[in-house]
């Protein structure tokens, strides 16, 4: 088959020397780029190539939105038909068939009329085509000249070829293909950017290894699904040192890169007028503009020309806003702008109708302007934009901004610094911070000493030390004084400031008792303070407590099996949680507890119901980001019986917080990557992550109870099986006399699903005074062993499905199995088999679930698939080239291992297209 096009297509190479200097795949330089996502798109423009009748289609999109990779990728999908590609030229576009000419240089030279070239060039591709369908795929479709255009449109609307066009503007094209989709036979696509998830396939196949969330976000902020950009970003990371490879993965490092390297290699910006660069630098700055505001005084045609960039985005509402396009690239602009022209556009922004009034009510990025022109900046000024950057869990920019502002010494400062490092889990620096407050600690008001004794309790918890209740009793002490001396003197004020104080120290209190795993003190004294149907209109400080009290007693609640208010709770908090006066490191913490709490108790539905009822607020907070996110995504793959996936999720959210833990989940993270390998393997990274999986006192109890569950788990795949489970069933003695009954359940149901017999009686004796589906499935998993029930434990594996524990339905399936084989009873046996198969169809765990396989030698395994398929002994014996008594033979022991006495019972056991 011959292929023509202008300009000769040739694949693109695996990008490696920019990132990885050396380390550039070999072998395969002619190979396609792997090509990710965008799997819906090329199913529905192949229908419209494929369907009778249909002129094709068209891909509208913005420049470096990957318009130009799809179209390559479909071209590899229509290799069957007879593809002719045409790449319009800006340059060319008044010449007439300039895009066509190497196709008109095959046609006889008395071909010269312009009526003449329609037939010429149609006779000339059947020949060619020899029956297949001809392609036109077409890039920069808006750029062909008229003529070609014209001719093409003809071809397609004769039937003589379809048409997959790409096109920036779509108005900018040939009228022809305008008329074909106004008639529907031309399907158009309007490309979007990358999602985030495709960006994650994106640059780990850049990378060549697993990225962590935290990096994939930083990335995902300057590209913003555009993929040159997020290619630029990822070079600028990497260069610099803030994206560097860790193990196995690849993570953020603290820091940075400078605004400048990225914007030096963006390719949004390269190609800009200095108008427009201008422009692109206010917005930058002031991050929103009202559209009349930025109207006013500026070209409408550099506005147009941004727009049509994809650099400069219009949010549509009462009043349309101007923004560039993704968060990370205005962060990236506004750093690289220099200092007089940053006070030039203050100066001019002051002249505009509503921009001051809007800027002064965003703290944080007029201090960072003011900084940037080098004007003078106040002390409140600063202690607001510190405490909006800590607000909105941008720690790292809060801390910068504090480093290089120079101002007097402020306490206020210090205070918002110790917000700041003990965000980004630098406890060193908190240390330092927390030390210079204890210093000045007699000129401290006493909203600063009692939150900087908040702060210190925080900081203790995350290290190794005793006493981090300590400095929280001190301080409630001294604020019962001052609360005293107020009423006395009759001060209002500061009545009511006390108050307040205090209820911030009773929330510290709360979380203190949950840290230690003292659930059943807060469900004492948290239900008469929650308040589930709090006013939107309630203050910012109502809001904050209100989510730290509901999580903390949703968390209790779920714990010990109080759920009388489960529902309303988590409905409640769930509203609560995305108000935009709602801290992200409050709103952090309470879904982190309650997460927690509901996934590691076997609350997976409760879990999913919870997290979808939250509304999609991704500017406000971590929700579904970062590490935590991450490690909740393992967690829930090994649920789902995804072990290697789960391992991949895992390894970089282990080396993320290896660098900074904030939270304290390291060891669960580094627990569950362990249990992950040790059901995967290999042996060598279980041993690996051993020590990192050791919990201690600087996680809170629930970490380090989950750690230890997952340590166990994993210790019965490579160590002693029945050591572990004896283990387990010890724990849940504990986990009881904490009061964490469902703890304990979880307990006693790992270890009778480790094989451990005198377990179950147990198991089914707790679950009885346990509500939710666990208990249920628990206590007719019980039932079903000790009652040898088949029955009840079909309903078990229903029940465990039902919330989505597959892990749980393949270990009670393979408990039945162990039991009916001792018991020699095939029936059930099978009845158990198919049922799993039927509730596992896809999960890796269907096998180790059923017959055991290991038992048969390779030939016995041969034998096996080729009689479930259906062959015969003889037939059997002719494909492996061995006698019939041989098959007979290796049948005979087949049966015995596997319990069987028919094929009919082996098919159900060994479907042929297991693949034995």
């Amino acid at each position: 088959m011959r292929s023509h096009s202008l300009v000769e297509s040739r694949p693109v190479p695996p990008v490696a020397s920019p990132l990885l200097p050396g380390t550039a795949r070999s072998g395969q330089a002619a190979a396609h780029t792997a090509f990710i996502g965008r799997a819906g798109e090329t199913a529905s423009i192949l229908r419209a190539v494929r369907q009778p009748g249909s002129a094709g289609a068209v891909v509208v999109g913005a420049a470096g939105i990957g318009k130009t990779a799809l179209l390559h990728h479909v071209q590899r999908s229509l290799a069957e038909n007879y593809l002719v590609r045409v790449r319009g030229l800006r340059s060319a576009t008044s010449s007439p068939f300039r895009a066509l000419s190497f196709l008109l240089s095959e046609l006889p030279g008395t071909v010269t009329h312009p009526a003449l070239v329609f037939t010429a060039v149609s006779a000339y591709l059947r020949a060619e085509a020899g029956g297949r369908r001809v392609v036109f795929a077409v890039d920069n479709a808006e750029h062909l000249d008229r003529s070609s255009s014209t001719l093409i449109g003809q071809l397609v609307a004769a039937n003589v070829a379809s048409v997959v066009l790409t096109v920036t503007d779509f108005a900018q094209a040939d009228p022809v293909f305008m008329t074909m989709w106004r008639n529907a036979s031309l399907r158009r696509l309007d490309l979007a950017p990358f999602t985030c998830e495709e960006t994650r396939l994106f640059v780990e196949s850049e990378l060549d290894a697993p990225v962590s969330r935290e990096g994939l976000e930083a990335l995902w902020a300057v590209g913003g699904g555009n993929l040159p950009a997020t290619r630029a970003a990822l070079r600028g990371y990497v260069q610099r040192g803030t994206l560097a490879r860790r193990g196995a993965a690849w993570v953020l490092l603290p820091g940075r890169p400078v605004g400048q390297d990225l914007v030096a290699h963006s390719p949004l910006l390269l190609q800009l007028a200095p108008n427009q660069r201008s422009v692109v630098n206010l917005v930058a700055l002031a991050g929103t503009l009202d559209w009349s505001d930025l109207a006013r005084g500026t070209d409408s045609a550099d506005l147009d020309a941004l727009q049509d960039a994809g650099i400069l985005v219009i949010d549509t509402g009462v009043e349309p806003r101007a923004r560039l396009a993704t968060p990370g690239l205005s962060a990236a602009v506004a750093e690289a702008v220099g200092a007089s022209e940053a006070s030039d556009l203050y100066q001019h922004l002051q002249g505009l109708r509503a921009a001051p009034r809007q800027l002064a009510a965003d703290p944080a990025r007029l201090v960072a302007w003011l900084m940037r022109a080098a004007h003078p900046v106040s002390e409140d000024q600063a202690v607001a934009a510190a405490a909006a950057l800590n607000d909105e869990g941008r720690y790292s920019r809060a801390a910068e901004l504090l480093a290089a502002l120079d101002l007097p010494d402020s306490d206020r400062l210090v205070y918002q610094a110790v917000r700041a490092a003990l965000g980004q889990g630098s406890l060193r620096t908190a240390t330092l911070h927390l030390s210079a407050l204890a210093d000045r600690e007699d000129r401290l008001d006493r909203t600063t000493w009692t939150l900087s004794r908040i702060a210190e309790s925080r900081m203790r918890r995350l290290r190794p030390v005793v006493d981090a209740p300590e400095p929280i009793a001190e301080a409630s002490e001294r604020v019962a004084a001052w609360q005293q001396q107020a009423l006395e003197a009759g001060d209002d004020g500061a009545v009511a400031e006390l108050a307040r104080l205090e209820r911030r120290l009773f929330a510290e209190r709360a979380a203190l008792a949950s840290f230690s795993g003292r659930y059943s003190d807060n469900l004492g004294s948290l239900a008469g303070v929650v308040d589930t149907d709090l006013a939107a209109s309630a203050g910012r400080e109502e809001l904050e407590f209100q989510v730290e009290v509901q999580s903390l007693l949703l968390e209790a609640q779920v714990v010990v099996d109080d759920r009388s208010l489960s529902h309303d709770l988590a409905r409640s908090l769930a509203r609560l949680l995305v108000h935009p006066d709602v801290p992200y490191g409050v709103a952090d913490a309470a879904l982190l507890r309650v997460e927690v709490a509901l996934l590691m108790t076997g609350g997976w539905s409760d879990t999913a119901r919870l997290l979808g009822s939250i509304r999609h607020s991704n500017a406000r907070w971590s929700f579904r980001s970062g590490s935590l996110a991450q490690l909740f995504e393992g967690l829930t793959m090994i649920a789902l019986g995804r072990a290697r996936d789960a391992g991949r999720a895992l390894e970089p959210v282990v080396e993320q917080l290896r660098i900074a833990d904030p939270h304290g989940i390291l060891p669960l993270a580094a627990a569950t990557l362990t249990f992950s390998h040790a059901l995967a393997g290999p042996l060598e990274q279980v041993i690996a992550h051993l020590p990192l999986s050791e919990p201690g006192r600087g996680s809170s109890w629930a970490v380090r109870r989950a750690a230890r569950h997952y340590q166990l788990l994993a210790s019965a795949r490579t160590e002693n099986r029945g050591e572990a489970a004896r283990r387990l069933q010890d724990r849940a003695s504990s986990d009881l006399q904490q009061g964490a009954r469902v703890w304990a359940l979880v307990s006693l149901a790992a270890a009778v699903r480790l094989g451990r017999q005198e377990a179950v009686a147990d198991l089914g004796a707790l679950a009885a005074t346990v509500r939710g589906p666990l208990a249920r499935t628990c206590s007719l998993y019980s039932r079903a062993l000790l009652d040898s029930d088949v029955g009840l434990l079909i309903e078990a594996m229903e029940c465990a499905a039902a919330s989505d524990d597959y892990r749980l339905v393949a270990d009670i399936a393979q408990s039945g199995i162990n039991a009916t084989t001792r018991n020699q009873d095939r029936t059930g046996l099978r009845v158990i088999q198919r049922r799993l198969r039927e509730l596992l169809p896809d999960a890796p765990q269907a096998d180790a679930g059923g017959v055991d396989l290991d038992s048969l030698t390779a030939r016995e395994r041969e034998v096996a698939a080729l009689a479930a398929a259906g062959r015969s002994n003889r037939a059997i014996a002719q494909k492996l080239v061995v006698s019939v008594r041989t098959v007979e033979g290796h049948l005979y022991q087949v049966y015995s291992k596997l319990s069987v006495s028919t094929r009919a019972e082996l098919a159900e056991l060994v479907p042929a297209e297991s693949g034995l």
